[in-house]
């Protein structure tokens, strides 16, 4: 895990969550989650190179099976101050920067809204029902660098730091958390009341298949690593870990604001993508990709390129697949195609669910049927100015 430490909270009548905290990241699923889908959070607690990518791939969000309510915080690196935030439904992220606490909410967007902040010192993920209070006060230490336990909220606090200045003004939020990249809509706001998340029994499910980190990345404790194991409902490991405290709010002016960052293309960096072997196109806008696109089955601001692809046989329907971008990240969607959409990567192949967005890396292949293949690719040369 980043330097910090891990506490968590279960409120009594709260929305439960399942949670796993893993080296570079936490996820909290509305409770109770899909065993599967836990099970692959947990195999991915001890990647110290996993990208946000591929945990957004983890949770479904199709039709059938979609994980309604879901809430992921990622670390790209080891610097503590810079996360990658995605909501979905009734979760939320609250971000505590020098300046104040934030939230960050789905609004509406679906299948999910991503950002990037930076300057922050401490995250809560938990419901948007509940209230927005200062961060790192939650009772229960997490003690344990990876571990999967079900909680109405739980929060990372970064390190105490002699110069650290924290207060609890949400109006002064806004000016010194920063969005480096911004997905649709990025203003803080309370969101909509969280649906109702069961709490019922969760069960024993049996010590999780993680490697132990060293004792010197258990969140700080200085304690020797012990079995991981997931725990019965409200049950943390370990509570009896001594807490961290957070550093007291600094009663001298707030140091002054770093200037935010440049603006950018969002999809400067994002990849591309080629029909066959035609050439490599660079999105900006949503692309429709079928037989006989129509645009009326995209909404959206931007009005989408039509992309008409072959199909003899009449295998590939008329308005097909969807890519659109999500800040500098390329999200393929089969709109409910009657064929399916065929998922290639260097790790297997899968068949999407109708209706199925998930983010695509470079290297992927979609296929459509009747020989049609969309090709990811990696971010092509800007055009000539």
């Amino acid at each position: 895990m980043v330097a910090g430490s891990v506490m968590s909270a279960a409120v009594p009548g709260a929305a439960a969550w399942d949670i796993v905290v893993g080296d570079r990241f936490i996820v909290a699923i509305a409770a109770p989650g899909p065993d599967t889908v836990i099970d692959a959070f947990a195999d991915a607690a001890d990647d110290a190179t996993v990208s946000i990518e591929s945990l957004v791939g983890i949770v479904p969000t199709g039709r059938d099976d979609a994980v309604e309510s879901f809430a992921i915080v990622h670390w790209p690196s080891s610097d503590p101050s810079a996360v990658t935030a995605v909501v979905r439904g009734g979760a939320v992220v609250d971000l505590a920067s020098p300046g104040g606490t934030r939230r960050f909410d789905a609004r509406g967007v679906r299948p999910w809204h991503l950002a990037d902040f930076e300057t922050v010192v401490a995250v809560r993920l938990t419901a948007a029902g509940a209230s927005l209070g200062r961060l790192g006060e939650a009772p229960d230490a997490v003690g344990h660098a990876r571990a999967v336990l079900r909680a109405s909220a739980v929060e990372w606090t970064a390190p105490p730091t002699p110069d650290a200045k924290q207060t609890a003004d949400p109006a002064d939020a806004d000016t010194v958390l920063m969005l480096r990249r911004r997905a649709r809509a990025d203003d803080a706001g309370d969101g909509a009341p969280a649906p109702d998340a069961p709490s019922g029994d969760h069960g024993d499910r049996g010590p999780l298949p993680v490697e132990h980190a060293a004792a010197d990345t258990i969140l700080g404790s200085g304690r020797p690593p012990t079995e991981i194991s997931r725990p019965a409902p409200r049950i943390h490991p370990d509570t009896s870990a001594q807490r961290v405290a957070p550093a007291p709010p600094d009663p001298a002016v707030p140091a002054p604001l770093e200037p935010p960052p440049p603006r950018r293309d969002a999809g400067a960096d994002a990849p591309g993508f080629r029909v066959g072997a035609g050439a490599t196109r660079r999105l900006s806008a949503p692309v429709l990709i079928g037989r006989s696109p129509l645009a009326t089955r995209l909404p959206g601001a931007s009005a989408p390129e039509l992309v008409t692809v072959p199909s003899p046989n009449g295998v590939v329907s008329a308005t097909h697949l969807a890519l659109r971008l999500e800040g500098s990240r390329l999200v393929a969607e089969d709109l409910r195609s009657t064929n399916g959409t065929v998922v290639r990567t260097a790790a297997g192949s899968r068949r999407m669910r109708a209706g199925e967005s998930i983010v695509v890396m470079p290297g992927t292949s979609l296929d459509l049927g009747d020989g049609t293949i969309i090709e990811i690719v990696s971010a092509p040369a800007a055009p000539p100015e």
